[in-house]
């Protein structure tokens, strides 16, 4: 076990425990049926056009994740208005190989929607039909069971009383503090417990409210699988990508900013913030207290969120609008509790799980298992060396990252040396003498 490196405010995407086929939706059959404005249609499709040059109409079918059918009614809108035209191609209307190019009038009308929004990309999906995706899809609906939680941190030494208080905390899919002293695997953790929830979620490329566009999937944060889907490809909404479900970190960088809508004031379209980029997974909230927020700052921001599952934002005219609240919460920290809040704040955090340090039984089953990761032959004279000498009459802590550590100086003092890897007393000496302050 070990305690993690320092995350940015997005991270990882964790291992996969099963993939399903996905409920895709089925694709609009016409402009009606995408729930949008036609005129926002119609400026997606011109600045698409402008950024392309001379696209066919089977490109813009690809950049705009729309069926063909949709994208020639389109285009016949804005032929018809004298901003966009064809300028060759082959073959029938219906084959998408018409190539189109702006007018003159088209291009100032491009112009004109890009000072609006410069968002460019799938075309996004209305806030409704985005709520009740992540309503069917919802981790509460997770059931987690004992044996998934075991599967999911086997790789871990943890007692059967602390496994038993994750499980139950996870399963309950409530907010977590998981606490404890530094070095003792709260990450690790936190990250593995990722493995215990099963499936993937469908998410749209974007979001549409009022007029305003949101981007929700990130390949920083969120992993695009390729799965089989239980409707012909051809009739899928490619608006949607299915992804593993998420675990997003945040770490020291976290911010206040990072828990609202974030407007690039250069292209005028949103990024959605952490909270709802981790719905469907888990939302984990790592070094809590250490952050540049204060944490009863981040806790007053989402008491409703926490005890409703619902989380309002605001856009930059003001107009407010309720979305999903649908992550577990993990807040990780080495603080005590207490110190992090008052008692009406901590409420909201249901399950509290304190991870102590390893026994000297679990200690000396984490440095087998590193050795044989770190392919260093483990010596049972120096194993108990090390525990005698450098804790017992030290009165040292033991901690879940030494054995680690330790055997890690072990495999390069001997790759230094040219020597065998070897756990004897000596290279555990050797070893403590640079690890140990």
């Amino acid at each position: 076990m070990r305690e993690g490196e320092e995350h940015m405010v997005t991270i990882a995407i964790l291992p996969e425990v099963e993939r399903g086929p996905a409920e895709l939706p089925l694709a609009p059959s016409s402009v009606e049926e995408t729930g949008l404005d036609t005129g926002m249609l119609m400026d997606l499709v011109l600045k698409t056009v402008y950024f392309a040059g001379n696209p066919s109409g089977a490109d813009l079918v690809k950049r705009l994740a729309l069926p063909l059918g949709v994208v020639q009614e389109l285009l016949g809108f804005l032929r018809h208005e004298h901003l966009c035209e064809v300028t060759g191609g082959s073959g029938t209307s219906s084959s998408g190989s018409f190539r189109y190019a702006l007018t003159a009038e088209g291009a100032v009308r491009a112009g004109q929607a890009l000072e609006f929004a410069g968002y460019v990309g799938p075309v996004p999906v209305p806030l409704a039909d985005y709520v009740q995706q992540v309503e069917h899809q919802s981790v509460q609906r997770q059931v987690v069971t004992k044996e998934d939680i075991e599967s999911s941190l086997s790789h871990l030494v943890l007692s059967a009383d602390t496994l038993g208080r994750l499980g139950r905390a996870v399963s309950s899919g409530k907010a977590t503090l998981v606490y404890g002293a530094s070095g003792d695997g709260k990450t690790t953790i936190a990250e593995s417990l990722r493995g215990a929830l099963h499936g993937n979620v469908i998410i749209p490329y974007a979001v549409e409210v009022l007029r305003q566009i949101i981007r929700v999937y990130d390949p920083s944060c969120h992993e695009a699988v390729d799965v089989p889907v239980k409707r012909s490809t051809s009739t899928v909404d490619r608006r949607w990508v299915v992804i593993r479900r998420p675990a997003v970190f945040a770490a020291g960088e976290l911010a206040a900013s990072h828990l609202e809508l974030s407007l690039d004031s250069v292209q005028k379209t949103y990024e959605a913030p952490i909270q709802m980029k981790a719905n469907g997974g888990l939302l984990i909230i790592d070094d809590f207290g250490r952050q540049q927020l204060q944490a009863s700052y981040l806790l007053s921001r989402w008491i409703v969120p926490l005890e409703q599952g619902v989380d309002t934002l605001t856009l930059h005219t003001g107009a407010r609008f309720r979305v999903p609240f649908d992550a577990i919460p993990i807040f990780s920290t080495n603080l005590q509790p207490s110190s992090l809040a008052d008692d009406a704040f901590l409420r909201r955090i249901r399950y509290k799980v304190e991870i102590p340090n390893p026994t000297v039984q679990e200690f000396l089953e984490i440095l087998r298992r590193e050795c044989r990761k770190y392919e260093v032959a483990y010596r049972q004279d120096g194993a108990q060396h090390l525990v005698q000498r450098h804790y017992l009459d030290t009165g040292r802590e033991m901690r879940g990252c030494q054995p680690r550590d330790i055997v890690e100086a072990v495999a390069d003092s001997a790759r230094y040396n040219g020597s065998l890897r070897v756990l004897s007393p000596e290279a555990v000496d050797q070893a403590a003498a640079s690890y140990f302050v």
